[in-house]
C-alpha cells in the first residue's frame, strides 16, 4: 500500500490514537477505515434518497390504478372458479 503524510490537529490525533488502542488496531487502519467510510457516505446518501423516493410514490400507481387492478384480478378469479 502506498504511504502518505497526514496532518491532524492534536485533539483529533489523540482521539484516533485512543480509538486505535481501544480497538487494538494500528492507527493507520483506523485512519484508512475512516476515509473509506467517508468516501462511501455519498453512496449511502443516494441510496437513502432512492428509498425515500420509492416510499413517497403511490403504491401500484394510486387508488385508480389499484381499483382497475383489483377489478381485473377479481374478474379473473371469478372466471376461474
Amino acid at each position: 500500500m502506498p504511504q502518505m503524510s497526514l496532518y491532524l490537529n492534536d485533539k483529533t490525533l489523540e482521539s484516533v490514537k485512543a480509538r486505535a488502542a481501544a480497538d487494538k488496531l494500528p492507527v493507520s487502519q483506523v485512519v484508512r477505515l475512516a476515509v473509506e467510510h467517508y468516501l462511501q457516505s455519498d453512496e449511502r446518501k443516494s441510496a437513502k434518497a432512492r428509498v425515500a423516493g420509492f416510499l413517497r410514490e403511490k403504491p401500484l400507481g394510486g387508488m385508480k390504478a389499484w381499483a382497475a387492478l383489483h377489478r381485473d384480478r377479481t374478474e379473473a378469479d371469478d372466471r376461474r372458479g
